[in-house]
């Protein structure tokens, strides 16, 4: 007897080995997680591959499927990868629920990062409800590779050329686990694809997929574009093995950095950690923990992250290291950055200014 398509088994080993490397074996309340499904062929294949390891392992999933509201018959694309997923995948009816979001289409950030949120709020309301350790995403090789071509664009540093990684913030994305892990990953879109097809799933196709407005998609093209043009088939699978090395790279940065402030502050909690700072303390720090530090500051007191530019640490930092009696800076989050004297305060925002 021949066993599954090779992508159906690829599938199911990042799932496996996912979820084995992640959810502790002695703790009864944590072996549950949550899936984001759309209907496209990667969710579709997530929830295919988790059908079928995780009550191995005895982990229980609960299926979300969000429904953004964007495009008309949203509703009836949703519940028919509601009824996919009970009627050929097997889940039970009670663990497969939709979720309807509200999405901001005038959002200052775009509508694909408003999208986003809203659909990570969803999952983890309800990951917080069922009392799920992880919610589980579908995000692969190729999403990767787009990920690390935009971080590029946008002259991002290590952290974002880092893009999305396999298990963080409670956020599991089993197709992203390389070669070292998982043999024969990551897993690609071509596979998703292949797997459903030979499950005999009909995957939705997402017409915003196809649509240039967003940036993604425009990643999309011109990475074809460059494997076409520079005769470099292999090109998302090095960009994949790029973030996987600035990975690495970040996080012992990020672990120097909050060594550094812990020192400073005279503590390990970084909730402890002051708003206000020498600039001495800051100005002795390598210029690569420097700039982290200052993030890591700011998007503790109020700045929001995903807004964070570049652009806005730069100018921080030059409080820093070029004073010349310049004003506060302001940076997303309704948050300012004043240096008096020898000091550098980060605080709200005042009225009025």
């Amino acid at each position: 007897m021949s066993g599954p398509h090779p992508s159906v088994a690829l599938t199911r080993l990042a799932v496996r080995t996912a979820l084995q490397r992640t959810l502790s074996s002695d703790a009864a309340g944590e072996r549950r997680v949550v899936a984001g499904v759309s209907g496209g062929a990667d969710s579709m294949a997530l929830a295919a591959a988790l059908a079928f390891e995780a009550p191995k392992q005895g982990v229980a999933v609960d299926i979300v499927i969000v429904d953004h509201g964007l495009q008309a018959g949203s509703a009836d694309v949703a519940e028919r990868a509601r009824r996919a997923c009970v009627d050929q995948l097997g889940f039970a009816d009670d663990d497969v629920r939709t979720v309807a979001v509200t999405v901001d289409a005038d959002a200052p950030e775009g509508l694909e990062a408003a999208a986003r949120a809203a659909r990570r709020r969803a999952l983890f309301d309800v990951a917080d409800a069922v009392g799920a350790a992880r919610a589980v995403l579908a995000h692969t090789a190729d999403d990767q590779a787009e990920q690390v071509l935009l971080g590029l664009m946008r002259g991002s540093g290590t952290r974002a050329l880092a893009g999305m990684r396999a298990d963080r913030a409670r956020l599991l994305r089993p197709f992203l686990l390389g070669p070292e892990i998982v043999p024969g990953g990551p897993v690609r879109r071509v596979d998703t694809e292949l797997a459903c097809e030979a499950l005999g799933l009909e995957p939705w196709h997402d017409p915003h997929n196809d649509d240039p407005a967003f940036s993604r998609v425009r990643a999309r093209h011109t990475l074809a574009a460059l494997e076409r043009e520079l005769a470099a088939p292999t090109l998302r699978r090095s960009l994949f093995r790029t973030a996987a090395a600035a990975g690495r790279d970040a996080d012992l940065l990020d672990r120097l950095t909050d060594e550094a402030l812990a020192r400073s502050a005279g503590t390990d909690d970084a909730q402890a950690w002051p708003a206000t700072w020498s600039v001495v303390a800051l100005v002795g720090l390598d210029p690569a923990l420097r700039i982290r530090a200052l993030r890591r500051l700011l998007v503790l007191h109020g700045a929001r992250d995903a807004e964070l530019s570049s652009g806005h640490l730069f100018d921080v930092e030059r409080l820093l290291v070029a004073w010349s009696g310049q004003g506060p800076i302001d940076v997303p989050g309704s948050v300012e950055v004043r240096r008096v004297g020898g000091e550098m305060t980060i605080s709200p925002r005042r009225k009025g200014e």
